[in-house]
């Protein structure tokens, strides 16, 4: 729960604590981490309706579904500059003839 508070508040407050975006992104994702790992623990451990089976099933799929938009996003890797983009620097030299 409170992982889940921090995040809000990490990502209401981004600009006022001067974060970078790629700073920002790292905090955003461990956080997110810890938040599916606590809720998977959680519904492991909680004793309900659900069978066992379809318990770990359900959170084996979170689990993989977490595991592939952090993949599909690449949140670890540096980003690099969006294709046809031109860098401010390299601009500046151009004539406008």
């Amino acid at each position: 729960m409170w992982a889940i508070f921090a995040v809000a508040l990490l990502a209401a407050t981004r600009r006022r604590l001067g974060l970078r975006l790629r700073t920002w992104r790292i905090a955003h994702t461990l956080l997110a981490i810890v938040i599916v790992a606590g809720s998977v623990v959680h519904g492991i451990l909680i004793e309900g309706t659900m069978e066992t089976v379809t318990k770990v099933v359900l959170c084996a799929l979170v689990l993989a579904a977490t595991t592939k938009v952090m993949a599909d996003l690449q949140v670890w890797k540096k980003r690099r500059p969006l294709r046809g983009h031109v860098p401010a620097d390299a601009r500046l030299g151009e004539s406008g003839d």
